[in-house]
């Protein structure tokens, strides 16, 4: 299979091809009309030449990311430690030694795979993730091999509810992507502020920390070199708070907008974040 002869490749080659790749996309306008609209919602005071930039940089930053998640599936957690630095991840150790369950949220900044894989390694706890399957099986059976290497369960997002409800004390770290944005007809949203835009969410990472009493605590990745990366963990509710569904989703947002605020050119802004208004 293609991806898996790829993922052979050394990680600098990789690099070199991903990035050709990516220079095309952006020279041929690859979805540059999502990433102009999303810049400028988001971003109305750099300007419209800074903002350029940021596109280049994330274009950029798009053959980096290609090329590190077809090699996550050969590297060894010696290579994950040197590139992937934690800072504060002992609020997360503290709270699975006492007893407490945690949900590790985060947003597709920087390098989100990478970032799955050394929390499935490094804190010593099987760790039950939701993921959206690949119509093409040969694919889906490939990444989830790649996402699964270091013992992460990984939970189709439809069943992903019920699967937890069943499993509700057995289920100790749950880490998740949660900025995508909802189907029309989905019950499961809410409607927040995103950069000034009324913006849908999934209540799922709520939902997790107000009614199955998870602690939530959002990852802050930042780039720290060509290739390696710092993730920060911050807990989102002050010590002995307990936030409300809409509570947990406000400060996840809240954190994740100043992340993307900080590092522009690292987020994934080749999505429709904004494909319909908020029902009137």
């Amino acid at each position: 299979m293609l991806l898996s002869l790829l993922s052979r490749l050394p990680l600098r080659l990789l690099y070199a091809i991903c990035g050709a790749l990516a220079w095309v996309l952006r020279v041929v306008g690859w979805r540059r009309r999502l990433v102009d609209d999303g810049l400028a919602r988001c971003l109305p005071d750099r300007g419209a030449s800074e903002r350029r930039v940021i596109a280049r940089e994330f274009y950029a930053g798009l053959g980096r990311l290609v090329a590190e998640f077809l090699r996550a599936a050969r590297m060894t957690p010696a290579e994950f430690e040197d590139r992937l630095r934690f800072e504060d991840d002992a609020i997360v150790r503290e709270a699975l030694a006492g007893g407490r369950r945690v949900l590790l949220v985060a947003g597709h900044l920087c390098n989100w795979e990478w970032l799955h894989l050394e929390i499935s390694r490094r804190f010593g706890e099987p760790v039950v993730a939701p993921y959206k399957p690949i119509s093409r099986r040969s694919a889906d059976r490939w990444v989830l091999a790649m996402r699964s290497r270091f013992g992460a369960t990984m939970v189709p997002m439809k069943e992903f509810g019920p699967y937890l409800v069943a499993r509700r004390r057995k289920v100790r770290l749950i880490a998740m992507l949660a900025d995508q944005s909802p189907s029309a007809k989905s019950e499961n949203q809410v409607w927040l502020p995103f950069f000034g835009q009324d913006t849908s969410f999934f209540q799922g990472p709520g939902w997790i920390g107000s009614r199955l009493g998870f602690e939530p605590v959002f990852i802050a990745m930042r780039p720290d070199g060509p290739g390696r990366y710092v993730a920060r963990f911050l807990p989102l509710a002050a010590p002995g708070e307990r936030l409300d569904a809409d509570g947990i989703l406000r400060a996840y947002v809240r954190e994740l907008e100043q992340q993307i605020r900080r590092h522009p050119g690292r987020y994934f802004w080749a999505y429709n974040r904004w494909k319909r208004p908020r029902p009137g």
